[in-house]
């Protein structure tokens, strides 16, 4: 077995644990409910990126099967522009609510922002360096005097100095070149302008692979010394204290969407291309299942999802610390709360 069927077989192996366990820009999605319905409070959630992604899918199927509503919530995703980006708006409290990476949120918080996570879904890093299988890559040494295509502001540029800093390696040792759209990202690859590119090998490497026909392979940022935190939910903290009746329902419903995605995948991807018509339901499959098995942690498997564990968080914070320069905070309760967490 190569490596990355190794890979992905052990990633098949936690999604069949996890199902055992279960025994500012755009406008909301399709099949979004409509307007209205004035018993409904209104909750605008800034995601990380566009809606072109799979990893979201416990938002649109708790819309779609009607879990939200039963919370007394009209959910409305708007897209984002990456984790900084929506950091920045949560902060600000343009937006309450927004989905943003666990690490890039710590950062912001050492820099004084009004934020903090109340729920983590992806607990789990499928941060990676993804490059054709054909270029005889296998370590981050490969990487050395290559050209990388990065989003800049994303998570991922966020944290990919850690990741070269853990292994010896600084960010003059590639070239790093920043392409705002993701699209063009991966084409640079596709086309040989580029060596690599960052992205989710639970996302954009199955993307790539379904639309361009090669062959594709990465280097996971979590077998390279940075397994994080990943994806959670993030909320500025005045409107959390003004709104905890609100949160806490949010939260719940978000739970029991989550909990709908882990046994109705198949479904999950039905209500994710109902939203996103766009998107081919087959690769939202595809990317859904890779997705659920970063809900937990081992130190959080059998836990309620979004809840997390301290010594995760003390893990992700002596990670940044030590090589991306987060000031760590003088307790790890100013990154988060499961107060609101049932």
């Amino acid at each position: 077995m190569n490596k990355r069927s190794a890979r992905l077989a052990t990633l098949a192996l936690a999604g069949s644990a996890v199902l055992a366990l279960a025994a500012c820009s755009g406008a909301a999605p399709a099949g979004s409910p409509a307007a209205g319905g004035e018993d409904l409070d209104v909750l605008p959630i800034r995601l990380n990126w566009t809606f072109e992604a799979a990893d979201h899918p416990w938002f649109f199927a708790g819309m779609a099967e009607g879990i939200y509503a039963a919370h007394g919530i009209e959910l409305q995703p708007q897209e984002g522009t990456g984790s900084a980006s929506t950091l920045q708006l949560v902060a600000s409290g343009s937006d309450p609510v927004g989905l943003v990476d666990a690490g890039t949120m710590m950062g912001g918080l050492g820099k004084g922002l009004p934020v903090q996570a109340v729920c983590v879904l992806a607990q789990r890093n499928p941060m990676s360096a993804i490059f054709p299988a054909s270029a005889g890559i296998s370590s981050l040494e490969d990487l050395k005097g290559k050209t990388i295509a990065v989003t800049p502001g994303d998570s991922l540029s966020q944290i990919f100095p850690a990741v070269l800093a853990a292994n010896g390696m600084s960010e003059g040792d590639v070239n790093l070149v920043g392409l705002s759209d993701p699209a063009a990202k991966q084409s640079s690859v596709l086309t040989g302008a580029s060596d690599a590119f960052l992205g989710y090998y639970t996302l954009q490497l199955p993307a790539v692979e379904k639309t361009s026909g090669e062959d594709m392979d990465y280097l996971a940022f979590s077998d390279l010394g940075v397994d994080t935190l990943s994806m959670g939910i993030v909320v500025n903290r005045a409107w959390a204290e003004k709104n905890q009746d609100l949160l806490t329902r949010f939260v719940a419903a978000t739970q029991e969407a989550a909990q709908f995605v882990v046994e109705n995948p198949e479904k999950a991807a039905d209500d994710f291309v109902a939203g996103v018509p766009s998107f081919d339901r087959e690769l939202a499959l595809t990317q859904i299942e890779a997705a659920v098995p970063l809900l937990h942690t081992a130190a959080t498997e059998g836990s309620p999802i979004c809840e997390t564990a301290e010594g995760d968080w003390k893990a992700t914070e002596d990670i940044l610390s030590t090589y991306s320069g987060l000031t760590p905070a003088d307790s790890l309760d100013a990154y988060y709360t499961d107060a609101y967490i049932r």
